[in-house]
């Protein structure tokens, strides 16, 4: 995937990489929040981020730097490169398709690139995905990490928060959008303001931490588990075996999502996604990873040291802190999983009554998932990550002219 991204990052000039900080300034302005009906640009970035930051951001960092030692954080940074240009090429062509009534994102292209047997499995495996990675893995940390903080029982926990996304997925596409738009810069700015603050009070062993980030960046070790560090970000206690994607580049969810956003220019929607890419890897997982390397932990690992780092700088309210925002990240992922299933859903035409079969299957996923190990819904949600991965990749390849002329069409359009 990592050499996908870099041979597109050539192919485009490195277009999506040299906007950047117009992505993010944009990004970071807000832009059009969703009004419940439509869903903005904005809002559907929020919603795809949400997607990709789940739980995993908080404790998926720590089992890369167990893994790989401190220098897995250079190759998260690498792989991040490579996955602008991927994100931004695949929500590219979602967009792109509408101008020829596709209004199906990933699904379309692949079909018209591929052949429609591979959009099949992509939303097989997408649909399998959401209940996987995208539901029963976010409810369990989100219980795991409320029982720890305040004592809750873990079911109770899971109802509330399949209650919740329910009533939130009944207003629709825009509704969801609303609700990202709301938590990802709220839940996000306090823990980056979190993580700050831990940061500020040691700040004299930043340095060192960077400095032995890139000495150690070489190393076999560091090397393989920075590699398998990009499978980490989403998983769940489980190690690096039992990840997803960091920021889910490639992986065809993002542009579900943007394929709904009110916008008429593709390349102009792809730039949201590197915004994405971005603040996702290179500014939540690094702050995590500096705040583990500046606090070290000795004797745990996973959510626990990150708990624990947090908690050594800050006091025992941080451990609060912290379940909140797993179990608000969580909550913000698992909606955005829901709309990919049940847009892959639809496209594998499932009717009304289907969808709210599906619907009720997935609250009840949310209990489940909040009381039982996910160890084997992890194995094989791999797998189905593996079924939109490698169709939509092989649709990137294949479409490439197709990025390339949108984009050069945006160009000449701004001068």
């Amino acid at each position: 995937m990592t050499g996908c991204g870099a041979g597109l990052s050539v192919y485009l000039h490195f277009f999506p990489q040299r906007r950047l900080f117009t992505a993010l300034r944009r990004f970071l302005g807000g832009g059009r929040a969703s009004d419940g009906k439509k869903v903005s640009s904005f809002g559907a970035s929020a919603a795809a981020l949400a997607g990709s930051l789940g739980t995993g951001n908080i404790a998926g960092v720590a089992a890369a730097l167990t893994a790989g030692g401190p220098g897995a954080v250079f190759w998260m940074w690498v792989s991040a490169f490579g996955g602008m240009a991927l994100k931004y090429s695949e929500i590219l062509l979602a967009v792109h398709g509408r101008r020829k009534g596709d209004s199906s994102g990933p699904m379309g292209y692949i079909a018209r690139n591929v052949g429609p047997v591979a959009a099949w499995v992509f939303a097989f495996g997408c649909v399998g995905a959401s209940f996987g990675t995208g539901n029963m893995a976010q409810a369990n940390a989100a219980a795991d990490a409320l029982h720890t903080a305040f004592g809750l029982p873990k079911i109770i926990c899971g109802l509330f928060l399949g209650l919740a996304a329910f009533l939130v997925l009944r207003g629709g596409k825009g509704r969801v959008a609303s609700a990202a738009g709301f938590l990802i810069p709220v839940v996000g700015g306090l823990y980056i303001a979190g993580a700050g603050a831990v940061l500020l009070l040691h700040l004299d062993r930043l340095p060192g931490a960077f400095c032995l980030v890139f000495s150690d960046a070489f190393s076999f070790q560091s090397v393989s588990g920075g590699v398998l560090g990009v499978f980490v970000s989403r998983a769940f206690r489980t190690g690096i075996a039992r990840g997803v994607f960091t920021n889910e580049a490639g992986l065809g969810s993002a542009p579900i999502v943007h394929s709904a956003a009110d916008s008429s220019s593709p390349a102009d929607e792809g730039l949201w996604g590197v915004a994405e890419v971005a603040l996702d890897t290179l500014v939540m997982c690094t702050l995590t990873a500096a705040v583990l390397l500046v606090v070290p932990c000795p004797g745990v690992d996973g959510a626990a040291w990150t708990a624990a780092a947090f908690s050594s700088a800050l006091g025992d309210w941080a451990g609060g802190f912290l379940g909140v925002s797993s179990a608000l990240l969580a909550f913000a992922s698992l909606l955005t999983w829901h709309w990919c299933g049940e847009a892959a859903l639809s496209y594998l035409g499932a009717g009304r009554r289907g969808l709210l079969f599906y619907r009720a299957a997935f609250f009840l996923a949310a209990v489940l998932g909040s009381v039982i190990p996910v160890q084997t819904v992890l194995s094989a949600s791999d797998l189905l990550n593996f079924f939109m991965a490698a169709p939509n990749l092989l649709a990137l390849f294949r479409a490439r002219k197709t990025v390339r002329e949108e984009t050069l069409v945006y160009i000449s359009q701004k001068r």
